[in-house]
Parts: C-alpha cells; sequence; structure tokens
C-alpha cells in the first residue's frame, strides 16, 4: 500500500451496512448544494493524532469504545447501540464536517488513561458525528435549510487511522487512505447496557 502523507485522524468507522442509506442521503445533499458531501468517507472523526496508532493502540481504542455504546444511559435497553440522530456540526483539524450526531458518550475515550500515549491526541472533537459533508462558510445552512437525515441504529464499527491530504485549495477535495481496522468487540450475550438508577 502507498502511505500518504497529511493530518492523521482517528476515525471510528460504521459497519458497511450502513454505507447504502447514508451515500443515499450523501446524494441528496450534494444535490442540495452541500459540495463537499464526497469529500470524506463515511466516519465519524474523533481526534487529530501526532502520529498513526499502532494496531495494539487500536485495539485498546476500540475496547473502550465498546465501553462507551455499553455506558450510555440514552440507550439503555439497546445493548451496545449507536444511534445516527440529528444533524450538526463540528470542527476537527481545520476542518468543519456536517453530518448525524452519534449517541453515545466518547467523552469516556479520552477520559481513559490507557486508551492513548502520552502526547498522541493533539485535538479531539467535542462530539461525536458521523461526518456526511465538508462544510465551508458558503454553505445553505440558513435557516429553514437544514438537513433532515432519517435516523438509524447500529452496532458494529471500528477504529482505524485515516490520513487526510487537500487536493486543492478549493476546501473539497482531498485524498484519504484508511488503515487497518480494529473492530469494536463484539458484545457479550446476556448483558444489559447500564442505565440511569433508580434515586
Amino acid at each position: 500500500m502507498i502511505e500518504i502523507k497529511g493530518t492523521v485522524l482517528l476515525v471510528f468507522i460504521p459497519h458497511r451496512d450502513c454505507k447504502k442509506g447514508v451515500t443515499l442521503f450523501k446524494r441528496s445533499l450534494f444535490s442540495s448544494g452541500f459540495f463537499g458531501a464526497f469529500s470524506f468517507p463515511i466516519a465519524s472523526p474523533l481526534a487529530v493524532l501526532s502520529r498513526p496508532l499502532a494496531k495494539d493502540e487500536l485495539k485498546r481504542v476500540a475496547a473502550q469504545l465498546r465501553e462507551c455504546t455499553r455506558a450510555d444511559g440514552r440507550n439503555a435497553g439497546k445493548t451496545g447501540k449507536i444511534t445516527a440522530g440529528t444533524w450538526d456540526a463540528v470542527t476537527l483539524g481545520g476542518l468543519c464536517f456536517g453530518g448525524q450526531l452519534l449517541a453515545f458518550p466518547v467523552e469516556r475515550l479520552f477520559q481513559a488513561e490507557t486508551a492513548f500515549p502520552a502526547g498522541v491526541v493533539v485535538e479531539r472533537c467535542a462530539v461525536p458525528l458521523l461526518a456526511e459533508a465538508v462544510m465551508r462558510g458558503d454553505e445553505p445552512m440558513g435557516e429553514g435549510k437544514k438537513p433532515h437525515p432519517a435516523r438509524f441504529s447500529f452496532t458494529a464499527g471500528y477504529a482505524a487511522n485515516l490520513t487526510l491530504r487537500p487536493l486543492r485549495d478549493d476546501g473539497y477535495s482531498f485524498e484519504w487512505r484508511i488503515g487497518e481496522p480494529a473492530w469494536l468487540p463484539k458484545i457479550p450475550r446476556g448483558k444489559t447496557s447500564r442505565g440511569p438508577t433508580a434515586s
């Protein structure tokens, strides 16, 4: 595999079963004037890294992400499910991404002392978002023009390094390379997610 030089991101990528529906939504975005709809893969950018994570490091991240899916009270009774919901925008690595917010508390990932080696995380995303378009200031995000994607849920996905390199100065043209996946561990049978406890 030919490596490319550019910004290294940690991304979370849902199982390919989600791809068809998200691709159809990206097409509708593009036809509505979101010209960065195909500038980034179907992935959730979580952090900018100083270097790619090694395989064993990615496995630790994947294990911690699985714990995040099981720790969210909003998903109580739906063990390990991640819900893609309303449209929003986040900024990471100098880029603005538009997409669906993912309902699981990834802040736990960055609080875990063993998840990352010291100094590897340069910048982290404020909230997890399934990127469906790279945004610019001239995107059609005025009142009444906010996209309304269909919500969906999934349980399987993987963590990976992603290298992103701009090809032109138009703000939409990028080359990317996704590294080897580290799949989230399977959910143990008979386990239930931890919801809020009654007082």
